[in-house]
C-alpha cells in the first residue's frame, strides 16, 4: 500500500515522470554519461517538475487513509513512511542534478530548497 501511495503521490506532486526519468538513467548509466542529455530529464523538464514538488509543498498532497487504515497511530505511520520515500527520491534526485560529472546542468538556480 505504501509503494503504490509513494508512487501516486510523487505522480501529484510532479516527480514522478522525473523520478522515472532518472531511474531509466541510472539502469544505463555508464562513467561519462550525464543526466542533462537523456530523454525526460532536460532542463526543462527538470526545471518544470520541481517547480510543481515546490509547489505542492504548500499543500502536500498526501492521502488521509481514513477509509483503508482504521487504526490512527497505523495510519499516521503509513502517511510518514510515504512522506520519507518522497523526500528520499528528491534528495537523490537532488544530489545527482547538483553533481557535475553526473548532472551536467549549467543552471541550478531553480533549485531553491535543498533537501
Amino acid at each position: 500500500l505504501v509503494e503504490k501511495e509513494t508512487t501516486d503521490v510523487l505522480d501529484l506532486c510532479g516527480l514522478g515522470s522525473l523520478a522515472t526519468s532518472w531511474e531509466r538513467f541510472n539502469r544505463v548509466y555508464v562513467e561519462g554519461m550525464v543526466m542533462v542529455t537523456h530523454p525526460g530529464l532536460s532542463p526543462e523538464d527538470v526545471q518544470s517538475a520541481v517547480a510543481e514538488f515546490y509547489s505542492s509543498l504548500f499543500s502536500p498532497p498526501l492521502p488521509s487513509f481514513e477509509s483503508t487504515i482504521k487504526d490512527p497511530s497505523l495510519r499516521k505511520h503509513a502517511r510518514s513512511k510515504i512522506a520519507n520515500n518522497v523526500c528520499s527520491v528528491y534528495e537523490s534526485l537532488y544530489n545527482d542534478i547538483t553533481r557535475p560529472d553526473k548532472g551536467g546542468y549549467d543552471n541550478l538556480s531553480f533549485l531553491n530548497h535543498t533537501p
